[in-house]
C-alpha cells in the first residue's frame, strides 16, 4: 500500500509540473524572472503520469486476482472498470503526448504550449473519471473533482516552476502583482469544491467522527496542512511583496521554494486519502474493518462503532494549542528576523503536529 501511496503523490507533481511550465509560457517576459525549464523534465512528467497512474489499476488487480486468476483479473480491470478504461486513455494520450513534446518546441511557443495544456487537460480528464466522486454521481463528481485537482495543481505547478526553475529575482514584483490574486481564486475554488466532494462522501456533522478510520485521519492531517501554506502564502504574497517596494535587500526564491515544499506535503495526504475506503457509513466501516490503527494508538478512550464525538477542553489539549499558537507566531518572527526559509517550513511541520495531537485528545 505504500507504494500506491508514493505513486499518487508523484503522479500529482507530475501534473503540477506540466501544467505549471505550460501556463507560465503565456505569461509576458517583463511579468516574471528568468527561468530555464528542461524539456527533459516535461517529458519524464508525462512519462511520470502514464506510470504513476496504473497504480489504482494494480490495486484493484491484486485484491481480485485470487478469484479468478491474473490474466482474467486484468482484463475485466482494463475493459470493464471506470479506473481500468481510464488508464487505457491515459496510455493513448501519453503516447501521443511523448512525442508531440519531442519533436516540437513546445516550450518556445505559445501555440505549441497551447496544445500541450490540452493534453494535460486530457489527462487530467481522465484522472477525474477514474476519480471515486465520479462513481458518486453522474456527472458533478467528475466535474468538482477536476475543477478541485486544476486549482490545485496550477496553484503548485507555477509554485514549483518558478520556485525550482528561477535564475535570478528580476520581476519578481512584477510576478507576484498577477499570481497572489491566481494563488488567492486557487484556494477559493479548492476550498469550495473541497467542501462539496467532502460532502459526497461523508455527513459534515459526522466529520469529527470520521478521524476513527484512516479516511478521516488522512482528511484531517490534509487539512491541517493548509495552514502553514496560508501562512507562507501571505509572507511570499504580501509581506516580501512590501519590502521589496521598499527596495529592502530580500531574496524571496527559497521562501517561494518552501511554500512549493508545504503544498507537495499535501499531496502526500491527498495520496493517501484518495486511496481509502471512504466512510459512508462511519459505523459500519469500523464494525467491519475496525478503527485506524494511528488513532487507535493516541486515543485513550474505548472505541464503539456506534459511538459519536463531542469535544473537550482539558490541560494537555490547551497546552498543544498554546504550542500550536507559538509555533505559528514564530514562523512570522522568523520572518521579520530574516532567518533562513527552512526555520519557519519546520515551524510549519511542528504546528501541523501540535494541532493534530490537540485535536486528538479534545475529543470525548
Amino acid at each position: 500500500m505504500i507504494l500506491v501511496y508514493i505513486s499518487e503523490t508523484l503522479l500529482y507533481l507530475c501534473f503540477s509540473l506540466l501544467i505549471g511550465s505550460f501556463i507560465i509560457q503565456f505569461i509576458p517576459e517583463q511579468c516574471k524572472p528568468k527561468l530555464v525549464i528542461p524539456k527533459r523534465l516535461i517529458q519524464l512528467s508525462i512519462l511520470g503520469i502514464v506510470i504513476f497512474s496504473v497504480a489504482s489499476v494494480l490495486r484493484i488487480v491484486l485484491f481480485l486476482y485470487e478469484d479468478i486468476g491474473l490474466g482474467t483479473t486484468l482484463i475485466n480491470v482494463l475493459g470493464g472498470f471506470d479506473v481500468g478504461m481510464a488508464w487505457n486513455i491515459t496510455v493513448i494520450i501519453g503516447v501521443f503526448f511523448y512525442f508531440f513534446v519531442s519533436v516540437f518546441p513546445v516550450l518556445e511557443s505559445k501555440v505549441l504550449s497551447g496544445i500541450s495544456l490540452i493534453f494535460t487537460l486530457a489527462f487530467l480528464l481522465a484522472l477525474g473519471w477514474a476519480s471515486h466522486a465520479a462513481s458518486l454521481t453522474e456527472w458533478s463528481g467528475l466535474v468538482f473533482h477536476s475543477l478541485h485537482f486544476l486549482a490545485v495543481i496550477i496553484w503548485v505547478g507555477i509554485l514549483l516552476v518558478v520556485g525550482w526553475c528561477s535564475k535570478s529575482q528580476e520581476n519578481w514584483l512584477s510576478f507576484l502583482k498577477w499570481f497572489t490574486p491566481l494563488a488567492i481564486v486557487c484556494f477559493i475554488t479548492i476550498s469550495g469544491t473541497g467542501f462539496l466532494l467532502m460532502t459526497l462522501v461523508i455527513d459534515i456533522r459526522e466529520y469529527a467522527d470520521s478521524w476513527m478510520v484512516p479516511y478521516g485521519q488522512a482528511l484531517l492531517i490534509k487539512h491541517l496542512s493548509i495552514i502553514p501554506v496560508l501562512i507562507f502564502a501571505f509572507i511570499n504574497g504580501f509581506w516580501i511583496r512590501h519590502k521589496l517596494k521598499r527596495r529592502e535587500q530580500i531574496n524571496p526564491i527559497p521562501w517561494l521554494k518552501f511554500e512549493s515544499v508545504l503544498l507537495f506535503f499535501t499531496f502526500v495526504s491527498t495520496g493517501i486519502l484518495g486511496q481509502q475506503e471512504p466512510p459512508h457509513s462511519i459505523e459500519i466501516m469500523l464494525a467491519s474493518s475496525g478503527p485506524s490503527p494511528v488513532f487507535s494508538y493516541f486515543y485513550s478512550g474505548t472505541i464503539d462503532a456506534s459511538m459519536s464525538f463531542q469535544f473537550g477542553f482539558n490541560t494537555i489539549n490547551i497546552l498543544f494549542f498554546i504550542v500550536a499558537t507559538i509555533f505559528m507566531v514564530l514562523s512570522i518572527y522568523s520572518f521579520k528576523k530574516r532567518t533562513q526559509a527552512v526555520v519557519p517550513f519546520f515551524m510549519g511541520i511542528f504546528c501541523i503536529i501540535s494541532l493534530y495531537f490537540g485535536l486528538i485528545s479534545s475529543v470525548i
